[in-house]
């Protein structure tokens, strides 16, 4: 699911780090800080943690007549809410993702795509990664709070497919802020018809805890 975001969003860093690392000697070597959820958020919310997993990705590149090899680490978390569909029944259909990603400095210089995606860009990558949503339309936005910091929250409306071929009408929600040298992004899933979770969205926003 969402790992294959992570794992496209490193790729993209190393591609665009490897004409600096030439200069440097030795491994280069990035580390992002785990993006969980509060223990009191999810009890708030009904969402229960699924896994909590780190990203590891070397690649030996080379510039300037030289081979280095590159290492990037990011954590990903994911949340699942069980709930009922018509017709359906019970379904892991509500889903909430955090992951991190590592500033990447490189010769006093700043190399992650997450710097400058915007939101509709996140969910683009988000979306299309995942392979199961469709037709995403832009609904609204508002400032939420997370890590601290007043950040824009944009949300989608899109067409999801679950891994069992169940197709519902879902919204998106996509944010990121920039936190202790890392980019953290949130995500949710979510069905329309499922009342109240915009207000748990927000609330699992201010969960979100990162590094110290």
């Amino acid at each position: 699911m969402a790992r294959r975001v992570v794992a496209g969003v490193l790729v993209a860093v190393l591609v665009v780090s490897s004409g600096c690392t030439g200069f440097l000697s030795g491994p280069v070597t990035f580390s992002a800080s785990e993006a969980t959820v509060s223990d009191a958020a999810l009890e708030e919310t009904g969402y229960e943690h699924n896994s909590t997993e780190k990203m590891k990705l070397s690649r030996t590149v080379s510039a300037a007549g030289q081979s280095k090899e590159v290492e990037v680490t990011n954590w990903i978390s994911e949340y699942h809410k069980t709930v009922g569909l018509p017709g359906v029944g019970e379904q892991k259909a509500a889903v909430f993702v955090t992951f991190s990603s590592p500033q990447v400095e490189v010769l006093g210089k700043s190399f992650n795509p997450l710097a400058k995606y915007d939101n509709r860009q996140l969910a683009q990558q988000f979306t299309t990664q995942l392979r199961s949503v469709n037709n995403v339309r832009e609904v609204g936005a508002q400032n939420r709070t997370m890590l601290g910091t007043s950040t824009k929250v944009t949300k989608f409306e899109a067409t999801v497919t679950t891994a069992t071929g169940v197709e519902f009408d879902a919204y998106v929600h996509v944010t990121k802020v920039k936190h202790e040298g890392d980019f953290v992004v949130a995500l949710a899933v979510y069905p329309q018809k499922l009342p109240g979770q915009s207000d748990a969205v927000t609330r699992l926003l201010r969960g979100v805890q990162h590094g110290e």
